[in-house]
């Protein structure tokens, strides 16, 4: 993915739109998909009415890009469009995750240009993205959690309807912290007068299971009832690492008048994993067995292929989190022009962690030393987002405006404790049990209590000056309140302290048609965001002010040649300013003033070559790096990498169904480059590329698929976590067969 390619790309989108259908048709198709000018808003004339001639205009029988059309609320208060946001909007549709199998939320988020997920059993789905790992805001339809990296699972995608994915920051709509960008979860909603039910079953490799039922009734012609529920077990591919997940999502929706809308939907996850998979550590080669060359690292260590399936967890260790969710919306439509809005939400969430999770070896004994931990989360979670919305006229150009305030509580309590236990043979590890009932094993133990309260004023603006060429701005105000207690049990000390923030986010951007389905679009945006968690911020982490980030970003957005072919590009420039780091003079001393920027571009691109032949591909490149940064030994790091950023990805989907037969054969690759673990950017893991396949057969009314994943069988690092030298290693080849049905 060369920059050259990119602008190929974005000049074959211009040509083709030049040499497509005369302008009178293409103008009926915009009007008919969103209508964006003045023209949509003004009154039909008054008098006699005048008959027009017949006009006959054939549609294409492709509708292939739903995803630019279909207004969103991870970009925008105002309901814009991808294609009216100035910012990068990736959409992950139903129809896109049954098509490529994506069955949990971390494979849903790999799938789109430029993000790297963890499967970190302590923070499941924690994004790399545009050179910033963990530096995303995490919503449950639209609804932003504090601190959500304590809350995210892997949930399950068969409980939801899509996954939208705003790049950039995204404080001025979502609040601090939010400087990678935005992922919001879409659930399965009601909807009237509409009967549908679906089911799936599949079974794979490790003894792996899933399954799900989803409903939608209407009850009235102005009411409905939807409910979706899933489930899922696996023995996992590293030994001993059983997991289990269960997700219910239902709603029920009450549209009383063509002005009123209210809606109410509960969710209840659930998950364990016992002796979960943490990652493997690295040996040195001449003890290793089987060596591999896939991770350099200073000393000679190595992966060693003959342990990827080891388990170095105590026996009786468990992950487990429970969560409930209940949300509420209001709309009612005041005038034909203003709307009011009110969404409510109150989140309870528990969390047990258990586990020997540090891993790392040691040359003296030979032996793998481990470091263990005892972690309950106690998250309460209140949220109040209260706008109003107008879409009118300003004279002859049309205007869209939303106004509102935001109020969030956070109460958190946390049992901390750390210590180590037994060192174990890498070969054969006598992993023992926890003892966690034991104070003795724990050289740490503490208890956290967490209070943030969060009150925030938010305006939106998007103006229509001419029907084609939309500004759009926004500003967010947010005064954020933080509430801290640590009880330390080993000495019988309690510390207290607390801190006020403020937080002032905007962006400006525009979007121009420069033909009436492709679009430039430019904006700049800023962020804030906390030097680390709020919810677990030591005295000293706490006293500093939050950081500053801001983007510059450029794209293009079209869809052409009869609307088969979808693209977006742009490049983008992101910088992160006041992180920690150390004082130069004085390396012992932290202090605030360190900063990080990324360049980069990205591509998405969907083809159709013909009515049963698609291809779609996506891709990113990036240069991330520290451009100030001095590590506690004084060395001056700029210039260095940060860790779990790859420089380069790649997705490519494709799929083919035969005029015969109702068989549906496809294949995707994923390329992911290499990257560091550490920020001295002495500990490298290698690229990789995994390969899949399936085939899909209707039968019985529904459709049953045979899905291969990395059938050259790579073994692949793909993340760090907990120490430089333990990373976690990719499945091995695997399969899965699913029969899924829809009536």
């Amino acid at each position: 993915m060369q920059p050259r390619a990119i602008v190929a790309a974005v000049g074959l989108a211009l040509t083709a739109n030049m040499a497509q259908a005369n302008e009178l048709e293409r103008n009926i198709e915009r009007r008919a998909s969103e209508p964006r000018g003045p023209a949509a808003n003004k009154p039909a004339p008054t008098g006699d009415a005048v008959k027009l001639p017949a006009l006959t205009v054939t549609a294409s029988p492709q509708r292939r890009y739903p995803e630019l059309i279909e207004p969103n609320r991870t970009g925008s208060y105002l309901g814009l469009t991808p294609f009216e946001t100035p910012a990068t909007v990736d959409v992950i549709t139903r129809e896109e995750i049954e098509k490529r199998g994506l069955r949990d939320l971390v494979e849903v988020f790999n799938s789109a240009p430029g993000v790297i997920t963890s499967t970190n059993p302590g923070e499941f789905g924690a994004a790399s993205m545009r050179g910033f790992a963990g530096a995303s805001a995490y919503l449950l339809d639209g609804v932003r959690v504090v601190a959500a990296q304590q809350l995210l699972r892997n949930f399950d995608s068969y409980n939801f309807q899509r996954v939208e994915i705003l790049k950039g920051p995204a404080s001025v709509l979502h609040g601090n912290g939010a400087l990678a960008g935005a992922i919001n979860i879409v659930t399965r909603k009601p909807r009237l007068g509409a009967n549908h039910f679906d089911a799936l079953l599949s079974y794979g490799s490790f003894n792996s299971y899933r399954v799900g039922a989803s409903f939608n009734q209407p009850i009235a012609k102005n009411a409905a009832v939807q409910a979706s529920l899933s489930h899922a077990e696996s023995d996992g591919y590293v030994d001993d690492t059983h997991s289990r997940k269960t997700g219910l999502t239902t709603g029920v929706l009450f549209e009383p008048t063509d002005r009123l809308s209210l809606s109410a939907n509960f969710y209840y996850f659930k998950d364990n994993y016992s002796t979960a998979y943490w990652g493997t550590p690295l040996i040195p080669r001449s003890l290793a067995r089987n060596p591999t060359s896939i991770v350099s690292a200073p000393g000679d260590l190595v992966v060693d292929e003959a342990i990827r399936d080891q388990n170095y967890n105590v026996t009786d260790g468990v992950t487990e989190a429970e969560t409930s969710w209940f949300r509420t919306n209001a709309a009612y439509k005041l005038t034909d022009e203003w709307t009011l809005r009110n969404q409510f939400s109150i989140i309870d969430s528990d969390r047990l962690w258990d586990e020997a999770y540090f891993y790392t070896f040691n040359r003296g004994t030979g032996l793998i030393d481990r470091g263990t931990s005892v972690i309950t989360y106690d998250h309460r979670f209140l949220s109040e987002r209260f706008m109003t919305v107008y879409d009118g006229q300003i004279g002859e150009f049309r205007n869209r405006f939303a106004a509102g305030f935001e109020y969030t509580k956070t109460d958190f309590g946390s049992k901390r404790w750390f210590g180590t236990t037994t060192s174990v043979d890498p070969f054969n590890p006598d992993r023992g049990i926890l003892l966690s009932d034991d104070p003795n094993n724990f050289g740490s133990r503490q208890l956290y209590k967490s209070k943030v309260d969060t009150r925030a004023v938010f305006l939106e603006e998007a103006f229509n000056l001419t029907p084609g060429w939309l500004l759009v701005g926004g500003l967010r105000y947010a005064s954020i309140g933080l509430d801290r207690q640590i009880d330390d049990q080993v000495s019988g000390t309690t510390t207290r302290f607390g801190q006020d923030y403020e937080s002032l986010s905007w962006r400006i951007g525009t979007v121009y048609d420069i033909f009436p389905t492709t679009a430039l679009f430019a904006q700049y945006s800023n962020a804030t965001r906390p030097v680390s968690s709020l919810l677990l911020s030591s005295l000293s982490s706490a006293s500093f002010d939050l950081s500053t980030g801001y983007t510059i970003e450029v794209g293009v957005k079209s869809s052409f040649w009869d609307n088969r072919v979808t693209a977006t590009a742009s490049v983008y420039q992101i910088e992160l300013n006041d992180i920690l780091t150390r004082d130069p003079n004085n390396p012992r001393l932290t202090v605030q003033g360190g900063s990080q920027r990324t360049r980069g571009a990205e591509l998405a691109i969907t083809v159709a070559l013909t009515d049963r032949w698609e291809i779609s591909a996506n891709g990113a490149i990036l240069k991330a790096e520290f451009t100030e940064l001095t590590d506690a030994a004084g060395h001056d790091l700029s210039g260095n990498r940060p860790p779990n950023v790859p420089n380069h990805t790649l997705n490519l989907f494709t799929s083919y169904r035969t005029p015969t037969i109702p068989l549906t054969i496809g294949g995707n690759l994923r390329y992911v480059g290499g990257f560091y673990t550490d920020t001295a950017n002495t500990i490298e893991a290698d690229a990789w590329t995994l390969l899949g396949a399936y085939v899909a057969y209707d039968l019985f009314g529904g459709t049953l698929t045979l899905r291969g994943r990395n059938l050259t069988d790579e073994l692949y690092a793909y993340w760090s976590s907990y120490g430089d030298t333990q990373l976690f290693l990719g499945a091995p080849r695997n399969f899965t067969l699913t029969y899924r049905i829809d009536f």
